[in-house]
């Protein structure tokens, strides 16, 4: 076979932040577009700085690959980083999370063809200094070598981007195309176009590049048709489509047959969308397949689409961990935020799925706090109804994220600035709320509200 003349090496940086967890994390945009350029004939090649089970940590004196928990989730290795001086407020440790930066750097120092260009992804905005640092390292090893930099923070703010991370070029919004494009000028190569990333002849995402891969992140569709406040999804993707469900179950089938890979996380904003044409017959696939696998919804369930149906289905085809989308049991906040959820079909959503055998400790329902004009009791409440219907809660700090309704609203309310430091954005720090009641008396209102969670024996709190 004939060696392809063009090499592309596709980095996913590490996360810089107080606290950091993998919810079978994957850079699957970036996946995407390298099997599409290995279609094309390029040569890829992969380092993801989020790998907790990359082998080459074996080489290395005091470090070893992540444990594996039942669930296929796990912590991030961690290293003390020097703390930004505009977070110097914040009494915790700052950290990069993700593979030692020396073992990076031997990954690197091994790569023995020079890559034509690195395609360089971000997620968070207020992650922004791991991309810059990244950077810095890659020109480091790779001095001549462009580098195009895309993902959600190069979308959401493309001008912070251009100024901080100085990539040689920005990709911005989706990016199949346009790096196709940005690689016919570097590379001399004409790519000419390429195919819908939902066309059912697109390849999956590059997988085959991760030497140990214990979890898959799957799409079965882009975009989102709902509207809520908070979200940047209609910012990042025009439109909304789907995948054929049985691409989805022969991409299932490929990693399980392949890679040995039992989990699988669905990673849709509207995953139950239509799901009597889309996601049921995709369940239905999958039972009729008798895999052995665990299936995951880490991005939150509609609730009012949860009927006793889905939940059988769901239960039959390997469903593990479930994750509902509620917010608030504040009824006037439900429909000011989207409209798209009720008390009441929260609680016909976990009915249904108890009825089908799913336990408290399968089931976690988001609950959001920090919203600019919400208080401490708002959260308290919804918290304890989350409770009382015997499920298990998942805190969700808001974050203004640039360009968002309530980004917008919390500016025209006098709470945020546009021009505010994106670090400041932090889930980590209750942005606005630590403006409005200062850090400390936040901090010791989510404190009271953990120890309220633990004590129920709940160990899968998010923050």
């Amino acid at each position: 076979m004939q060696r392809p003349d063009k090499s592309i090496l596709l980095f996913n940086p590490w996360i810089y932040d107080f606290a950091a967890y993998d919810f079978w994390s994957k850079p699957l945009g970036l996946l995407q577009i390298g099997s599409l350029l290995k279609m094309s004939g390029y040569h890829i090649e992969l380092i993801d700085c989020l790998d907790r089970f990359h082998p080459v940590l074996e080489e290395f004196p005091g470090f070893k690959p992540a444990q594996f928990k039942i669930n296929g989730t796990g912590k991030f290795h961690r290293e003390q980083i020097e703390k930004p001086k505009i977070l110097d407020h914040i009494p915790r440790k700052y950290c990069r999370y993700g593979l030692p930066l020396k073992v990076v750097r031997h990954l690197l120092g091994r790569i023995n063809r020079t890559p034509d260009a690195i395609l360089v992804t971000s997620i968070m905005t207020y992650w922004y200094p791991a991309v810059r640092d990244a950077v810095y390292l890659l020109r480091e090893f790779f001095p001549g070598t462009p580098i195009i930099l895309g993902g959600i923070y190069a979308t959401l703010c493309p001008e912070h981007a251009g100024e901080h991370i100085r990539p040689d070029y920005l990709c911005v919004g989706q990016g199949e195309q346009k790096i196709f494009d940005i690689l016919s000028k570097i590379a001399g190569k004409d790519n000419g176009n390429i195919p819908d990333i939902h066309c059912n002849e697109t390849p999956y995402p590059a997988y085959e590049l991760y030497p140990n891969l214990k979890s898959v992140a799957l799409i079965t569709s882009r975009g989102c048709p709902n509207r809520c406040s908070f979200c940047a999804s209609k910012l990042l993707y025009s439109g909304y489509t789907r995948r054929a469900d049985y691409q989805v179950v022969d991409e299932i089938s490929h990693w399980r047959d392949t890679k040995n890979v039992e989990h699988f996380a669905f990673y849709d904003d509207a995953l139950l969308h239509n799901a009597d044409k889309s996601f049921k017959p995709l369940l239905r696939r999958i039972i009729e397949r008798n895999f052995k696998i665990f299936l995951h919804t880490p991005n939150g369930l509609q609730p009012r689409y949860v009927d006793p149906e889905f939940a059988e289905l769901f239960h039959r085809a390997g469903g593990f961990t479930i994750r509902l989308s509620f917010e608030t049991a504040n009824p006037e906040r439900q429909k000011h935020m989207s409209a798209k959820v009720t008390c009441r079909e929260l609680e016909n959503a976990v009915h249904c799925l108890k009825n089908a055998g799913f336990s408290r400790d399968n089931i976690g329902v988001y609950v959001m706090m920090g919203l600019p004009d919400q208080d401490f009791e708002e959260v308290t409440k919804s918290v304890n109804f989350v409770l009382d219907l015997g499920v298990k809660v998942n805190l969700a700090s808001f974050s203004p994220i640039p360009q968002t309704l309530e980004w917008r609203r919390a500016i025209a309310a006098g709470l945020w600035s546009k021009d505010e430091d994106l670090l400041l954005t932090n889930t980590s720090i209750y942005p606005v709320w630590s403006k409005t009641f200062g850090f400390a008396k936040v901090e010791e209102f989510v404190y009271s509200i953990k120890e309220k969670l633990l004590s129920l024996n709940d160990n899968d709190i998010q923050i």
